[in-house]
């Protein structure tokens, strides 16, 4: 007999609200891990990607003629610096100057503290307490997200922070989008570097979900007003 009954809607996909992710910069004290947690949610990288993405990449922006806003990068895996990426497939980036700059700080004026602890040179920006990149399985940066995830009472981890960077960006680009060019799926598509625009069309319906939660909200709080006059 064919069940009629409506299919259990899936869970949504889990994300950081902005005041979250200011409530977890601030409070993860340590430089290493709040510039680790700072390329994660401005870029949406995955976790190898985040344990190999090469101190090649890092510049300091102020040096460049460019007034754009933004830099691009390209991750490839075949330039020799050791960047990791599903299916090694290379892909550009998009990233805000101020995060380069924040990143070019960190790599002059803390990345040192822990290289020192190695004679060979290591090619990832981040490296462990005792100066190895990050294991590829993700297991310390999953650490690093979950304990400054328990200071704010929140479970945090890898994933979570990409989450947050999709649907926040959706989120931005579908306001701006009357007076942008850019088409907002197919950037977060090459930004998270996503095979099919159907595996980032999931985010879509997050951000729609909210929208009519939202509508649903606004909705009902004005007939409990009107109700009540």
């Amino acid at each position: 007999m064919r069940d009629v009954m409506p299919r259990k809607q899936k869970d949504l996909i889990k994300f950081l609200s902005l005041d979250q992710v200011k409530a977890l910069l601030h409070a993860t004290t340590n430089i290493h891990h709040k510039t680790i947690l700072r390329l994660a949610l401005h870029t949406g990288l995955r976790r190898e990607e985040l344990a190999t993405f090469p101190l090649a990449y890092v510049f300091n922006p102020d040096r460049t003629a460019s007034h754009e806003r933004n830099v691009r990068i390209t991750l490839d895996p075949y330039d020799g610096h050791g960047m990791k990426t599903k299916g090694n497939k290379a892909r550009d980036i998009v990233m805000g100057r101020r995060l380069m700059s924040a990143l070019h700080d960190y790599a002059v004026h803390y990345r040192g503290e822990r290289a020192a602890y190695r004679t060979t040179k290591q090619d990832a920006l981040f490296l462990s307490e005792t100066g190895e990149p990050y294991a590829l399985d993700g297991k310390h940066l999953r650490w690093v997200a979950s304990s400054a995830g328990k200071r704010i009472g929140v479970k945090v981890y890898p994933h979570l922070l990409r989450h947050t960077y999709a649907t926040q960006t959706l989120v931005a680009l579908q306001r701006q989008r009357g007076d942008s060019k850019i088409e907002p799926l197919v950037f977060l598509q090459r930004q998270l570097g996503h095979s099919s625009i159907e595996t980032t069309m999931v985010y879509l319906h997050v951000v729609n979900e909210l929208a009519d939660n939202a509508v649903l909200a606004y909705d009902k709080e004005l007939n409990d007003w009107f109700g009540a006059v």
